[in-house]
């Protein structure tokens, strides 16, 4: 097959965030099973450097570079295309920035489409269901989810209070409008979760859905022995996303005060890229080291004794609990923040809800050791069977046949767009 992949953000890894490490490690296992992929996405600036990441994994790559300056980006575009003004009301705020990026690459990818003759058409993220009115329809083309929007600003409505709570419905709503437009125009939907699934299917009209979760680099990221600092716990995520700044926030005001009345020795790590001032401050309390970005998370988990996700809101799944399993740690969830994962409380992990009981499963972890290691035995194990990247892009590999095979002409009980 030749898989035309159009995408916002530029695939890579390592260093990337969740999804240009999913989208990389996907995009990799095509290429290994005998499939040409070209992406067409924007490099940041001052990153050239990614185009030789992809090349490297048989990757071929069409697209700009984007300047150094995101306003001086945003109004040449609108100078140049003027009705993206008007589409700022209508659109979800996600959606409107990557209408953006596709001013830029739509011509790219015409161009590619029309010279290269892709069998099928991949595009990353419903912010950019849209993108696919200016494709040919003659080629199937297949939406993957990250998130369902709908979903992922409901949950941070419910999660909120006041004039947020009304911006979060309002938002859903506007995706929800965004996906009655446009699903319908796709040969396949492609969900991260079974409970996105489910919600995508819901939809009036929605071409057939599959899942093909988030997952984790389980060969390269080495099962690590027993860490040798008591009572350190880890928390991982970009941290301007706003349910990663939102859930550190929380543990550190109502739950790390009840794991200090315990273990006063207790300390908590929090690493992640772009932590903003509310997250920066947290450093100041007892216990609490804010590290920020770093190259590589290996010598932080290895110090963890556990690691926790104490999200109150978002969509999709967490790469940072896969990442944390395969490198054979423990782990304390909120149920938000495993969502849509195939894993059991009390086997592979620990998952508690509220302050008091969140407090009380981190204490537990971290005072019981042979409850510590059977939870990281078993959740390493897990991670192998049904999350390694290339069980699942083997699973994407599947799904793009099936379509291509369904929209060739003659072929009967297919989608068509």
């Amino acid at each position: 097959m030749r898989v035309l992949h159009l995408t916002a953000e530029l695939p890579h890894w390592p260093g990337g965030m969740g999804g240009a490490t999913r989208q990389f490690h996907l995009l990799r296992r095509l290429v290994e099973l005998g499939h040409e992929v070209k992406v067409v996405a924007p490099v940041p600036a001052g990153r050239d450097d990614l185009r030789e990441t992809l090349a490297s994994a048989g990757i071929g790559l069409e697209g700009p570079t984007r300047p150094s300056s995101r306003v001086r980006e945003t109004l040449g575009v609108i100078a140049a295309a003027p009705s993206l003004l008007a589409r700022a009301v209508s659109l979800p705020v996600l959606a409107w920035q990557v209408s953006v990026f596709w001013e830029l690459l739509r011509p790219i990818a015409q161009r590619t489409v029309a010279g290269w003759r892709p069998d099928v058409i991949l595009i990353e993220h419903d912010n950019s269901a849209a993108w696919v009115a200016d494709l040919p329809a003659g080629i199937p083309t297949v939406l993957v989810f990250q998130n369902v929007g709908p979903a992922y600003y409901g949950s941070r409505a419910a999660a909120s209070g006041g004039p947020a709570r009304a911006a979060f419905r309002f938002e859903a709503e506007r995706f929800r409008r965004l996906h009655r437009r446009w699903l319908g125009r796709y040969a396949r939907l492609v969900a991260v979760s079974e409970p996105d699934r489910r919600e995508l299917e819901r939809l009036p009209g929605a071409p057939p859905v599959e899942v093909v979760p988030n997952g984790v680099a389980s060969d390269e990221l080495r099962a690590l022995p027993p860490s040798v600092e008591p009572a350190t716990l880890l928390f991982t995520g970009t941290l301007s996303h706003p349910p990663n700044s939102a859930g550190i926030r929380w543990l550190a005001d109502e739950v790390w005060p009840r794991i200090l009345s315990a273990l006063p020795e207790a300390k908590l790590l929090v690493v992640g890229r772009d932590p903003p001032e509310g997250v920066l401050g947290l450093g100041a309390r007892q216990g609490i080291e804010v590290v920020g970005p770093v190259p590589e998370m290996a010598p932080y988990f290895a110090r963890a004794s556990a690691v926790v996700v104490p999200l109150l809101s978002g969509g999709g799944t967490r790469l940072k609990i896969l990442e944390a399993l395969a490198c054979e740690r423990a782990v304390v969830s909120t149920r938000v923040g495993c969502e849509g994962l195939d894993l059991e409380d009390g086997t592979e992990l620990l998952m508690a809800d509220g302050a008091e009981r969140f407090a009380a499963a981190v204490l537990r972890v971290l005072e019981d050791a042979p409850l510590r290691e059977r939870l990281a035995t078993a959740g390493r194990e897990q991670a192998q069977r049904r999350y390694d990247w290339r069980v699942l892009g083997d699973r994407l590999e599947a799904v793009l046949g099936d379509v291509t095979c369904r929209c060739r002409p003659g072929a009967t009980g297919g989608a068509t767009r």
